[in-house]
């Protein structure tokens, strides 16, 4: 019975576009520089692919961190430190916390049928930083943060340390995650089941899930469906 939760963060439960988008408007503020829905966007696009080649191994994270407002920047076709600019833009990310609409009922319903580890790519002071503004840091029986295991997802390394960390088993453990090129493609290269969470319907490219879910509701039901 697959009774042990390894469950994504950012945007499966943590609604990592808000804060996003306010600690950016905090930093373009700070920096001096123009802001709008447009501009948002414009660097979710250019985070999104920055992380996508540190998924693939292409990229560190120092590099991300730098590469994400100097291509940012380039694109808008001002001056700006993207040090500063990222140090600004960090240090406010680490005070937003939101969950997504439904998270917390999810939550507390995932835990009644079993431990839940949270699984995450994001850098720990971003991660801890939310968690316990939200004041859900303890609702966990583990977090695992890519930066402090030493891989990321989707490398197989990175389940495996979650799995001997908490001696589990992988046929007890069932990944839940948004994301086709970390959490499921991870969960395939580990070997462990896996359900995508996918509210909007999207169609995706990538590694092919075994479930899909495009409700909290939904991936309870999977849940108590299996035998």
């Amino acid at each position: 019975m697959r009774n042990h939760f390894l469950l994504d963060a950012d945007e499966t439960i943590l609604d990592f576009v808000r804060s996003s988008r306010e600690s950016l408007r905090e930093a373009m503020a700070e920096l001096g520089l123009p802001y709008s829905d447009e501009i948002y966007a414009q660097y979710k696009r250019i985070n999104d692919a920055v992380w996508k080649e540190y998924e693939r191994g292409a990229i560190t994270k120092p590099a991300l961190m730098r590469a994400r407002f100097s291509r940012f920047f380039a694109s808008l076709r001002v001056q700006a430190d993207p040090d500063e600019a990222n140090r600004l833009y960090f240090g406010a990310i680490c005070r937003h916390g939101y969950l997504l609409d439904g998270a917390a009922e999810f939550l507390q319903a995932l835990k009644e049928r079993g431990p839940v580890f949270l699984i995450t790519n994001g850098t720990p002071a971003a991660q801890y930083g939310r968690l316990d503004a939200l004041g859900i840091r303890d609702r966990f029986d583990g977090i695992y943060v890519s930066d402090e295991i030493g891989f990321a997802k989707p490398d197989a390394r990175f389940f495996e340390a979650v799995l001997r960390a908490e001696n589990l088993r992988r046929c007890e453990c069932l990944v839940i995650g948004d994301s086709l090129t970390s959490d499921v493609a991870g969960a395939n290269n580990a070997g462990v089941a896996c359900i995508w969470y996918n509210p909007s319907g999207k169609t995706g490219c990538g590694a092919p899930p075994a479930r899909e879910a495009r409700s909290y509701a939904e991936i309870l039901r999977i849940i108590d469906e299996e035998p």
